[in-house]
């Protein structure tokens, strides 16, 4: 069961949590900080699964950026997808024949989503004016959940 439900854990951290914080300057407000959730990143590909459509091609590619690139976007879409499909594995996975492979998606899924947030925090360095402090509670949430879903894989490994 927590191969069902930790990667679709990881989705909703990615796409509902803070990902990042910037400062933001506004006529009548002023300075202050902005968050920013990860809807930025992942909100195409959300919107092309909710129109039961494959996430794949120029309409639901990230259009999130991040230091001049989409590749932090394009990366945490693909960890997301490759997380609903381990989820989507994981209901067929009840079967007892098709158990490791459930295991092995849902470890891939659990790395996709920490690399992916691990490669948000090097990007984050880069930015002037944000750096690696600007990283907000989501984003180390959705490497927790990606910790958990790779130890539940392994988990399913050795047979439990």
């Amino acid at each position: 069961m927590t191969r069902i439900f930790l990667p679709l854990a990881i989705v909703a951290v990615i796409y509902f949590g803070p990902m990042f914080a910037q400062e933001s300057k506004g006529a009548a407000t002023g300075t202050k900080m902005e968050m920013v959730s990860g809807e930025y990143f992942i909100g195409n590909a959300v919107d092309c699964l909710r129109a039961l459509k494959a996430p794949i091609g120029d309409d639901c590619a990230s259009d999130g950026v991040l230091n001049s690139s989409t590749s932090v976007g394009t990366m945490m879409s693909w960890a997301s997808m490759l997380s609903v499909g381990a989820a989507l594995l994981g209901i067929i996975g009840l079967l007892p024949f098709i158990g490791r492979l459930t295991s092995l998606v849902t470890i891939a899924a659990g790395v996709a989503a920490m690399g992916s947030v691990g490669y948000m925090a090097l990007t984050l360095m880069a930015v002037d004016g944000v750096g690696l402090p600007g990283m907000q509670w989501g984003a180390y949430l959705a490497a927790a959940a990606g910790l958990l879903t790779t130890i539940s894989g392994l988990s399913g490994l050795r047979g439990r």
